[in-house]
């Protein structure tokens, strides 16, 4: 039985130093953090004044292209663009997808949203897939260097987003800002909330909510780089026309599964500086208060720009996709990337393979329960109840006890600043269930780490190229989707045109009569449609114009007859850049649309007007044309 003991003591001494070493390394990375925070709050900030989004939107607009890599994204793909082309707070951009010729789902789905929208194009890879991801990035890059070449556009902001991402409005609008003063731009993403009982789902919003809003600021820091995360990611023209020179046109490294990390490194080597961005912005919503929630008050919330995903439910696919990325990271990245830089970057690459020392850590500390208990349970059959014991591992005057209580400090502090970054990005329910989760996602990690062992013997055995196996991915459906979208109630209120008390009685009068609450408002008289044009254009992310029907030249007007004018509140106001612009009172409308579409040219521009603005106008043009 001392052997044993002694055995199960050897066990607590490796784990117990392991955690120490692995507490104090999340340690320093939480001081350098908070430390920097506390100093840039005294001492840069009131020196300079914080990014607003006025200053986003008063910089002349870059062309941005959107590069998405899609294998069998038949489920998702259409309805990502749609809600990115309808969202977007930006104009000159436009998106690429790249698919493959037996992927024909995907390419009928992209087509459907290329019919309608002149800003979506499909790069079609010269051969069958799944080839990987880095592959099919360097095929879409290519197809648009031959689109700008035939085309003579220009882009100088070039944009990584999957299948499945929610973009932020004002993403595009904070690279225009930034690019290209910076290389590379990375927006933290931001995994969007699951049910509470979804623990496998709730380990990504944990992990990230840290990672992207801590760790990442702190290694740009230590390291003077940041890693890409493949989805939010921007780059300058210059930096990956530098690189195709280096690389022959290689961009993203093929014999990686976790290019975007990779291609992080790429840059480093030119001194391209990479950056992570954390920009908040204020929103002003009407919230519902009370047990009934009967009573609505105004109130101010903070909204971080962020990539919103959803991550895989089923701990199967968790461990699919979570073993490519220790794959790519820490075993292709040891054999390709080496230990490059120096001491700072070194540190951060020890960080990334670190899951190798703390899963089997966690392997070891389960072991040692399992057994200790084991031990309990044993002693009880064979020695009965009252002489059943526990091993007696450590004695509280000896250095081991020392270091297991430094563990069990260092491992409540690490739960502490789970939940306060999970806070960060989330709320107080999802926050205080990361705590059980953390048990949840060790096991998820185990899992992992086994199966990439796996990959990594059987890629260094055989040489073969490992394929882009996909996760299955899902899209919010549109109720989920409601919450990102501004409410028209909340930008009059932010944009003081309107007070609560009038809004809420808008709000009850149109519960009545029903209809649109910005005709109820102008009904009422507590706003003017001058005044909510500009501010309905803004929610429909759609340009909004006044309209004179003086002088729209005939030559448009006989474009749309007088009847359909009045019919669809619809009138040619003008051509730019070869499409031209038609403004409606309701753009959204189908019967609109559809018409649009089917009688005019192929490339139109749709402007919002206010309703009794187009009257006018209609009348006043077809008068004078008559």
């Amino acid at each position: 039985m001392e052997i044993w003991v002694e055995i199960l003591r050897w066990f607590m001494i490796v784990s117990a130093v392991g955690f120490l070493v692995c507490g104090l390394d999340d340690l320093y990375v939480d001081l350098y953090f908070y430390i920097r925070r506390l100093y840039r709050r005294l001492f840069v900030e009131p020196k300079h004044p914080r990014l607003t989004e006025d200053d986003l939107r008063r910089k002349p607009e870059q062309g941005i292209a959107i590069m998405i890599p899609a294998w069998d994204e038949h489920a998702v793909i259409a309805q990502m663009l749609e809600h990115t082309l309808r969202w977007t707070e930006y104009r000159n951009y436009e998106v690429f997808v790249g698919t493959y010729p037996n992927d024909e789902r995907t390419m009928l789905a992209v087509a459907s949203v290329q019919e309608k929208d002149p800003r979506v194009h499909r790069i079609v890879c010269p051969h069958d897939g799944p080839t990987n991801k880095a592959d099919c990035l360097n095929w879409v890059f290519e197809g648009i260097r031959v689109y700008q070449k035939d085309t003579g556009k220009r882009f100088d902001i070039f944009m990584m987003h999957d299948s499945e991402d929610l973009v932020h409005p004002l993403s595009l609008k904070l690279m225009n800002y930034l690019i290209p003063r910076v290389s590379m731009v990375q927006l933290p993403v931001v995994p969007l909330e699951m049910p509470l009982g979804k623990w496998t789902a709730g380990t990504y919003l944990d992990e990230f909510g840290e990672f992207h809003t801590k760790d990442l600021l702190v290694r740009e820091c230590v390291a003077g780089m940041v890693p890409g995360a493949g989805v939010g990611t921007g780059f300058s023209r210059e930096a990956l026309e530098e690189l195709g020179r280096n690389r022959r046109n290689q961009l993203f490294n093929v014999e990686t599964l976790t290019e975007d990390y990779d291609f992080g490194f790429r840059l480093k080597e030119m001194n391209k500086r990479s950056i992570l961005l954390q920009f908040e912005v204020e929103r002003t919503q009407v919230v519902q208060k009370g047990w009934f929630r009967k009573r609505e008050e105004l109130k101010k919330v903070r909204e971080i720009v962020a990539t919103r995903e959803y991550f895989p439910v089923r701990m199967r696919d968790a461990v699919r996709q979570k073993s490519r990325w220790i794959f790519g990271i820490v075993f292709q990245g040891w054999k390709q990337l080496g230990w490059p830089g120096g001491a700072g970057m070194k540190y951060w690459i020890w960080r990334d393979r670190k899951v190798l020392l703390s899963t089997f850590l966690n392997i070891v500390g389960y072991l040692l329960t399992a057994l200790v208990l084991g031990t309990y349970v044993m002693s009880w059959i064979v020695l009965g109840k009252g002489r059943a014991f526990l091993p007696e591992l450590v004695s509280g005057s000896s250095w081991l006890w020392d270091v297991l209580m430094v563990d069990t400090a260092l491992m409540a502090h690490r739960t502490v600043q789970r939940v306060v970054g999970v806070l960060r990005v989330s709320n107080w329910k999802q926050a205080l269930m990361s705590v059980p989760r953390m048990v949840w996602g060790n096991i998820l990690n185990l899992r992992a780490v086994c199966r990439a062992t796996g990959m990594f013997y059987r890629w260094v055995s055989t040489g073969e190229t490992i394929a882009w196996a996909k996760t299955a991915h899902a899209f919010p459906t549109e109720g989920q989707l409601r919450q990102f979208k501004r409410k028209l109630g909340d930008l009059l209120l932010e944009n003081r045109l309107l007070s609560l008390a009038h809004l809420q009685h808008a709000m009850e009068v149109q519960k009545q009569s029903g209809g649109r609450l910005g005709d109820v408002l102008m009904r009422l008289g507590y706003v003017s449609e001058e005044e909510l044009m500009p501010v309905l254009g803004a929610q429909l992310q759609m340009e909004a114009r006044l309209v004179d029907g003086r002088r729209i030249p005939p030559e448009l007007l006989r474009l749309i007859p007088e009847e359909v004018a009045r019919e669809h509140q619809v009138i040619a106001v003008g051509s730019e850049d070869g499409r031209l612009v038609v403004a409606a009172a309701d753009p959204g409308r189908p019967a609109t649309r559809e018409w649009v579409k089917r009688n005019l040219r192929p490339s139109v521009r749709l402007v919002l007007a206010g309703r009794q603005n187009l009257r006018e106008a209609i009348e006043r043009a077809y008068e004078r044309a008559a």
